[in-house]
């Protein structure tokens, strides 16, 4: 009988002293516990690698600002689980996430991730940001972020890491490559994870992620005549 597949839970960390604990304690309430906890600390000049290193149960690396592409590989490469969620620091799992993420890669074993649904929320006191659109607010839908993503280390074999030119689209570039070579994966229809909206997202960075997104179009245009 197979052993049961583990799952290492990596949470780059930039600026991120307001969000971290929180993050961390999504993962330590957990009803199935992750094989470990690695927060990668990318160049923050706050208080967040200071809070992450006395929280329990967490290694943390710390490295100079290179993007959360970079942070994420060198979380990947130092992780030990079957499976790896990159969790980013302002989300929270859901207390039964990496439980059904393990049921639904086990249960399909050709499937080299599973996909969740997220469900967005407005950070309490925080005004609307001008990106986000407001309709999402309170909606569940399956999301193609890292935080909802459970990633079998053959993934990685397959599409290579996280692209760290890339310093604000890497992890839609991994995601398409992944959905373009038609990889096997397994949509989990449950929320499993709070995406909580707030001004200083990721998100909120338009203008890199434009002229990211516009070369990602690019790229994928050049690929599809090529095929």
């Amino acid at each position: 009988m197979a052993s049961p597949l583990t799952i290492s839970v990596v949470i780059p960390l930039h600026q991120g002293g307001r969000f971290i604990a929180e993050a961390v304690g999504s993962v330590h309430a957990q009803s199935l516990r992750p094989c470990e906890v690695i927060v990668v600390d990318d160049g923050s000049t706050d208080r967040g690698p200071e809070i992450a290193a006395r929280l329990e149960g967490v290694t943390l690396l710390e490295q100079p600002n290179r993007g959360p592409g970079s942070a994420r590989n060198r979380g990947f490469a130092a992780s030990r689980g079957d499976a790896v969620v990159f969790l980013d620091q302002d989300d929270l799992l859901l207390p039964n996430a990496l439980r059904a993420h393990r049921i639904a890669l086990e249960a399909n074993p050709a499937a080299l991730l599973s996909v969740c649904k997220q469900r967005f929320s407005l950070l309490p006191g925080e005004a609307v940001p001008s990106w986000q659109r407001p309709e999402l607010l309170g909606e569940e839908i399956v999301a193609w972020t890292p935080s909802c993503l459970c990633l079998r280390r053959a993934a990685f074999d397959e599409i290579g890491l996280f692209e760290e030119s890339l310093r604000a689209t890497s992890d839609l570039r991994w995601c398409q490559q992944f959905r373009a070579r038609g990889c096997p994966f397994v949509e989990i229809e449950e929320t499993l994870v709070d995406r909580r909206i707030h001004a200083r997202c990721q998100s909120g960075e338009a203008t890199s992620i434009r002229r990211e997104m516009l070369e990602l179009a690019r790229r994928a245009a050049a690929e599809r005549r090529r095929s």
